[in-house]
């Protein structure tokens, strides 16, 4: 009896331990990644457009960050081709390096998102609504074999993401662009640039980032860059970078009504003669990893529950045997 008693006890305490640990990622952060095809009838466009290139810009403030898209695509079909592309509001991606993990990637709207076609700006064929309820959708014409360049400009909301990790939260900004998703247009992409640049006097020291490939910083000017080269073959790995804290009473509101002073801002980054800055390679935190103690101290009572309470109680068993023992010589 005490021993079901005691095997009861066990199983009691580990379940409430497992169940108050959440699934680890990265939740709700502000993000971005490439277009999706949408409707059935583009399927016959499928993988005969391919993505030659890219070079994405991002500027990351305190509470939110402005992204600039230029994506050139190749129709490599013998015929125009005409498709529906679209942008996600919220999806959650499995992680492509830390397999336990996920991403849960919020654009909050894509605030003020526009699209540019050679240039010239796009209209929105759909919005999201009760039909249509997570994506941003335009309709582009792709001449055969020429290039057409799409031009994206948005700002999101990277305030409300949080890191889990076990029984641990750590509440950033975070921003997530998703890579993984060129892969669904004709493979390889030839090229992709990737800038990020820090703003609002945030430092390099609060900044936690997982990339596909090695970081580099230039110092005097907070950028962080790295470049890809014949990808999306298959699903990439994706650029996660948190910085700084949640902000309380963030309004969000009031930054999308400043949205043309952001574009123009990142427009300007956007056309800098990046082969001039100096970078140097750089190392920074997983963003995936959460201080505190909690993880600890719940790992201690569990194997204390396991471990501990036997062996204590087979020292005091000792004792008391070792007690008797003496009494029954004396």
């Amino acid at each position: 009896m005490k021993k079901f008693l005691y095997s009861f006890g066990i199983l009691l305490v580990t379940f409430f331990l497992v169940s108050n640990s959440a699934q680890p990622g990265v939740w709700n952060a502000g993000g971005s990644g490439s277009f999706t095809l949408l409707y059935p009838e583009d399927t016959i466009a499928y993988k005969q457009i391919q993505m030659k290139s890219e070079n994405i810009y991002m500027q990351l403030y305190k509470g939110f960050a402005t992204v600039k898209g230029n994506y050139y695509f190749k129709n490599t079909a013998t015929d125009t081709l005409k498709i529906k592309v679209g942008y996600p509001i919220n999806n959650v991606f499995e992680n492509i390096d830390f397999h336990h993990q996920v991403n849960e990637v919020r654009v909050d709207g894509l605030y003020k998102i526009k699209g540019l076609v050679n240039g010239n700006e796009a209209e929105i064929f759909k919005n999201p609504n009760a039909q249509n309820d997570n994506w941003y959708v335009w309709e582009i014409t792709f001449p055969p074999n020429k290039i057409t360049e799409f031009t994206v400009y948005f700002l999101v909301n990277t305030n409300n993401a949080k890191t889990i990790e076990g029984y641990e939260s750590d509440k950033k900004n975070a921003f997530i662009y998703l890579i993984e998703t060129g892969s669904i247009w004709k493979s390889p992409i030839e090229n992709g640039n990737f800038y990020t640049q820090l703003k609002d006097n945030l430092s390099i020291n609060n900044v936690k980032s997982s990339s596909p490939t090695s970081l580099y910083f230039d110092e005097e000017n907070s950028v962080l860059k790295f470049s890809l080269s014949d990808y999306g073959k298959k699903p990439d790995p994706n650029f996660v970078i948190t910085y700084g804290k949640t902000i309380s009473n963030f309004n969000f509101e009031a930054i999308t009504k400043n949205s043309d002073s952001y574009f123009n801002e990142i427009n300007t980054f956007s056309k800098l003669n990046f082969s001039k800055n100096t970078y140097s390679d750089i190392e920074l935190p997983n963003p995936y990893k959460v201080g505190g103690i909690s993880n600890k101290a719940i790992g201690f009572i569990f194997y204390l529950s396991i471990y501990g309470i036997p062996f204590f109680t087979g020292i005091i068993v000792i004792l008391l045997l070792v007690l008797l023992y003496k009494k029954i010589k004396k």
